[in-house]
């Protein structure tokens, strides 16, 4: 039976489910929506968070270790994220008690089944845009980061609208009303062998998209992939300016998305006042700092594309110096990418690196952060500098810092600690 197939089925069959890995932010939206769907929901992970301590305040327990005592014949179900491999002693022990087991990616599309589903998809933007068309229609979400005054990281509703991941290719297995294609470039090399094996995920959305796919009219693969298909609307920048509380072009872009699927339910003009009052995700050019002429500002930008448009947003604020501290995410990504990073980090005056953010990944050859630092031409001399780990990188910084200084805090891994120093 399909993956998907199954996962509808157990929603239906199954009472108590167990997840693997509640405390990321994926799963513990999962974990939420299965929640009001009426199951018996349990978890665990290495660390407490704040999506485990919602998901605790609200009476899902969580145990805070991984081991196969877990499985047992008190639960029905076992729902792992991406990071769990097959070979894990607690899926074994599902296996061993013929208990079922699903992948994340594998049971967000099943609970949409029943739903009116918006999927966005794409290799930027994706969260934000979700965010954006969430808060438009006031209607169900499923999102991988925090709406900024929200509560939670996912609700249920009769319009769901939801942020289907192209990382491990479930994508591919959405049957939605509507979707939305931001934009394609290859990414996630850890799942995906090849651009035609990442693009083919689109192809699928596509293709089973029930009524109609909203796709960016700048962006030349999704182009190629919609032209010509009756099904398939383009969106581009609008012509009159957004009151947008949200800073650079490709949220212009974002929002346009939002605008162009949301217009189903609503009228323009009242979305177009709707923008104004839209919250931000959290780690999307977030200012967690500001003083004594100091600002500091997280951004989740993890990819040379999302580092080169936060740089650009960056520098619309005109700062006396531009700063930036960069932890490169995945090996697999570091390496593929190596070359397209320095010339993203064009514009700023001073860069720190750190350490790679594995993300369960061994490290490669050609995929470490000293190999990353070999891109950079000679220009960069005095403005490069490495440090082997995010707290003696803190510190240098902190000897650094002047009145007028922007800092940009950049990537997707545990770098966000510094707001914890800060």
């Amino acid at each position: 039976m399909d993956p998907v197939d199954q996962a509808y089925c157990l929603i239906g069959q199954t009472n108590r489910v167990h997840l693997m890995g509640i405390g990321g932010i994926g799963m513990a939206g999962l974990a939420w929506l299965l929640k009001e769907r009426g199951l018996e929901v349990s978890g665990c992970d290495l660390q407490q968070n704040r999506q485990t301590k919602w998901l605790e305040g609200h009476g899902i327990p969580i145990s805070y270790e991984h081991h196969e005592s877990h499985i047992s014949d008190a639960i029905d179900w076992l729902i792992r994220s991406t990071a769990v491999p097959d070979s894990h002693p607690e899926v074994l022990r599902a296996n061993e008690l013929n208990i079922s087991v699903s992948r994340r990616g594998e049971v967000l599309p099943a609970l949409m089944r029943d739903r009116i589903c918006i999927a966005v998809s794409g290799t930027h933007g994706k969260t934000t845009t979700t965010a954006m068309i969430a808060q438009l229609l006031d209607c169900g979400y499923f999102v991988g980061g925090e709406i900024l005054g929200q509560k939670g990281v996912a609700r249920d509703g009769k319009i769901m609208v939801v942020e289907a991941d192209e990382s491990d290719g479930t994508v591919a297995g959405y049957t939605p009303d509507y979707s939305i294609i931001t934009n394609i470039e290859y990414d996630h090399m850890e799942h995906h062998e090849s651009e035609a094996a990442f693009i083919s995920c689109f192809e699928k959305l596509i293709q089973k998209t029930k009524r109609t796919v909203f796709y960016c009219a700048e962006d030349r693969l999704a182009v190629e992939l919609c032209s010509g298909n009756t099904k398939c609307v383009p969106y581009e920048l609008s012509s009159q300016p957004l009151n947008l509380p949200i800073p650079g072009r490709h949220n212009h872009l974002n929002a346009a998305a939002a605008i162009a699927v949301s217009k189903i339910w609503k009228t323009e003009e009242s979305l177009l006042q709707a923008l104004a009052t839209i919250q931000p995700i959290r780690r999307r050019f977030e200012t967690v700092f500001e003083e004594g002429g100091i600002r500091i500002v997280s951004d989740y930008a993890h990819h040379p594309t999302e580092v080169a448009a936060l740089i650009q947003t960056a520098k619309e604020l005109k700062p006396k110096r531009l700063l930036g501290i960069f932890q490169p995410h995945r090996y697999t990504r570091t390496l593929a990418l190596g070359n397209d990073f320095p010339p993203s980090f064009e514009g700023l005056d001073k860069l720190w690196l750190i350490p790679v953010y594995a993300a369960s990944e061994k490290p490669i050859k050609g995929g470490t952060t000293a190999d990353l630092a070999e891109h950079f031409s000679e220009q960069w001399a005095g403005r490069l500098k490495i440090y082997e780990s995010l707290v003696t990188a803190w510190e240098s910084i902190q000897t650094e810092l002047q009145e007028g200084d922007l800092l940009l805090i950049i990537g997707a891994g545990d770098i966000e600690r510094l707001t914890e120093f800060l």
